[in-house]
C-alpha cells in the first residue's frame, strides 16, 4: 500500500524593519526554562514536609531554616518569605502532625466511644513514627485549630454537659501524656520502663513480666480503662 507523504509544518522567518524572527512557538518545557517553574519551589506545606523529615533524621537540635532549605534545594533567605523564624515554622510543623493524625484512617467509627479510641490511637502511631517530633507537639499544640474537632467530639458525647470537659481532659491529657513519654523513650533509643533488678522490685518485674507484650497494647488497654471508669461514674446521657 502507497503511503501518503504529509507535509511537515515549518517555522518561517517574519521580516520586521530589516531584521527576521521565527514564528516557531517555543514549548512549555521551553517557557519553564527560560522564566519561572511550572509550580513554586516554597509552600508552607513542603517547607513543613522538609522540617519534619529533618527532625526525624537529626533530631530537634539539626533543624534550622538553613537545613530546611538545603533538604528543599534553594536559598535560606527565601524562606524567610514564608516563615518569619524557626518557631513560626515548627507551629506549622505541630499542624502537619495534627493533619497526619486526622489522614491516618480512611473512615472514623460513628459510635462516640470507638472513634474516641481510633483517633488516641492514631494520635499515638502517627507520634510514634515521629518521636523526635513529639516535642514540637507538646510545645505548640494548636488548641484553636483542634476546636472543630472537640465541638464535633461534644456533638455526640454520650454524658451530660457538666461532664464534657472533664471528659474531653482526660481523654486528650492520657493520650498525650503517654504518647509523649512513649516517644521520648523510642527517640533515646531506651525502653520506657527499665528493666528493674528481681531481687530489689519483685513486685514490678513480675508486673512487667505479665503485662501486655507491646507499649501500644498497654495504651490501649489503659484508654480503655478510663472509658469503662467515664460510663461507671457519669452513665449514660
Amino acid at each position: 500500500m502507497a503511503t501518503m507523504k504529509q507535509n511537515t509544518p515549518r517555522s518561517r522567518k517574519v521580516s520586521i524593519r530589516g531584521k527576521s524572527r521565527s514564528t516557531e512557538k517555543a514549548s512549555p518545557a521551553q517557557s519553564n526554562r527560560a522564566g519561572r517553574p511550572a509550580s513554586p519551589l516554597i509552600t508552607r506545606d513542603a517547607a513543613a514536609e522538609a522540617a519534619l523529615s529533618i527532625v526525624d533524621e537529626k533530631g530537634l537540635d539539626g533543624l534550622s531554616l538553613q537545613a530546611v532549605a538545603q533538604k528543599m534545594g534553594v536559598r535560606a533567605p527565601s524562606l524567610y518569605y514564608h516563615f518569619r523564624d524557626k518557631e513560626e515554622l515548627l507551629v506549622k510543623v505541630s499542624r502537619l502532625l495534627l493533619k497526619k493524625i486526622s489522614s491516618e484512617r480512611d473512615t472514623w467509627s460513628d459510635d462516640w466511644e470507638a472513634r474516641t479510641k481510633e483517633l488516641a490511637l492514631a494520635t499515638y502511631r502517627v507520634t510514634m513514627r515521629h518521636p523526635n517530633a513529639a516535642p514540637i507537639a507538646l510545645r505548640f499544640f494548636p488548641r484553636a485549630v483542634v476546636q472543630p474537632a472537640y465541638e464535633r467530639t461534644l456533638a455526640s458525647c454520650p454524658y451530660k454537659p457538666e461532664h464534657h470537659i472533664v471528659v474531653l481532659e482526660a481523654i486528650e491529657r492520657f493520650t498525650f501524656g503517654y504518647t509523649i513519654f512513649a516517644a521520648a523513650a523510642a527517640s533515646l533509643h531506651t525502653p520506657a520502663t527499665p528493666t528493674p533488678d528481681p531481687e530489689t522490685y519483685p513486685f514490678l518485674a513480675q508486673a512487667l513480666k505479665v503485662a501486655p507484650g507491646s507499649d501500644e497494647e498497654i495504651f490501649t488497654e489503659a484508654l480503655q480503662v478510663i472509658l469503662d471508669g467515664l460510663r461507671v461514674r457519669y452513665g449514660k446521657g
